[in-house]
């Protein structure tokens, strides 16, 4: 069986060296499962206590995805709320980890980027991407909800890009990435090879942090295109500021602008889970974390309940498993009951708390 966590470490010229993981499953587009999560728990683990690792990359096997998102087929079949759960801790430890971990990680942004996947590259402290970068938050597609750490940066997006992300699962570029704060550095996708040559070669002194925001900049190139979403920030706005949930749902509908982004996106919103739009906004606008450690503990909650009584076996259902693209979804945002929402955050008998 072929691995589906691959890491090896590369001598630097100073003696050190530069750790490597790559998530090998690319026919999934290199999705990660709970075997493959705990692989790189463990080997994360083991080179933060290893003195001679000074920086690791994150990357993805192939030349399509750095990660697409969990396994969520087959987290959908599960039969109870531990198998579930656990899913979830692995999934959230690993990111939070990544979060406080002391050395450099550079996040291989490359192709698509996706659900758990942006929650990887977004956990790192470093991230290139390129102009094969293809990004989303589609939870609303699948009735789960913006995790892996949206909670976190779709909050601290500028204006109230990071809802509307959020609420329509609309995809974007690397450009946009850059300029969402997603990004530190956009790189030409052949410019891989040439990069861990600069971090082999590398005097690896000091301050390893600066170190590598130096040699991203040597490779760091100016986009030939403009950002989509700051060419359209004025209008996603002023959709998102409509008013409640309701009104804004109205003025996405009724949207009669001209931008093919924003028509797009409102498309995938409209066939998207009422259920995750409204844990959406509710999160958006009523939950604030004071830490990082706290925001995971909220999305374990809000993340088993989806799976065990929300809309998420539905919506997987209808996209993977009989593919028939018609979710029939549990509520509309009119017939949803008060309160129902509050469930999901572990507030009522009978939901994980």
């Amino acid at each position: 069986m072929t691995d589906l966590i691959l890491s090896e470490q590369l001598p630097t010229d100073d003696g050190r060296s530069i750790g490597i993981i790559t998530l090998n499953n690319p026919k999934a587009l290199n999705a990660q499962s709970l075997d493959m999560v705990k692989a790189m728990m463990r080997i994360f683990t083991d080179w933060r206590d290893d003195g001679t690792v000074v920086a690791i990359v994150l990357r993805g096997a192939g030349e399509r995805a750095l990660c697409a998102g969990g396994d969520i087929k087959t987290l959908s079949q599960a039969t109870g709320p531990s198998d579930v759960q656990e899913f979830f801790e692995h999934e959230y430890g690993l990111m939070q980890m990544l979060y406080e971990y002391p050395k450099p990680i550079l996040a291989w942004g490359h192709g698509v980027v996706m659900g758990g996947g942006l929650g990887l590259l977004s956990a790192c402290s470093h991230k290139a991407v390129t102009s094969e970068t293809m990004m989303a938050m589609p939870e609303v597609s699948i009735g789960l909800f913006p995790d892996a750490g949206g909670s976190w940066f779709l909050n601290r997006m500028m204006g109230k890009i990071g809802l509307f992300l959020g609420l329509t699962g609309a995809r974007f570029s690397g450009v946009d990435a850059l300029y969402l704060g997603l990004a530190d550095a956009y790189v030409a996708p052949d410019s891989y090879d040439d990069v861990i040559k600069a971090l082999t070669s590398a005097n690896w002194q000091g301050d390893h942090h600066g170190l590598l925001n130096q040699i991203l900049a040597k490779f760091h190139q100016m986009p030939n295109h403009d950002s989509q979403i700051l060419k359209d920030f004025h209008d996603i706005n002023a959709l998102m500021n409509a008013g409640s949930l309701a009104d804004v749902d109205r003025a996405l509908r009724d949207y009669q602008g001209n931008s093919e982004f924003i028509k797009s996106a409102i498309e995938n919103y409209i066939k998207g889970s009422d259920t995750t739009k409204a844990l959406t906004w509710h999160i958006y606008h009523e939950v604030k974390p004071c830490s990082i450690a706290e925001m995971f503990d909220m999305e374990r909650k809000v993340a088993v309940n989806c799976v065990m009584r929300g809309d998420f076996k539905e919506g997987v259902r209808a996209l993977l498993i009989d593919k028939d693209k018609n979710p029939q979804w549990r509520y509309t945002l009119a017939d949803m009951p008060v309160g129902y929402i509050d469930e999901f955050l572990g507030l009522c008998r009978g939901f994980v708390n």
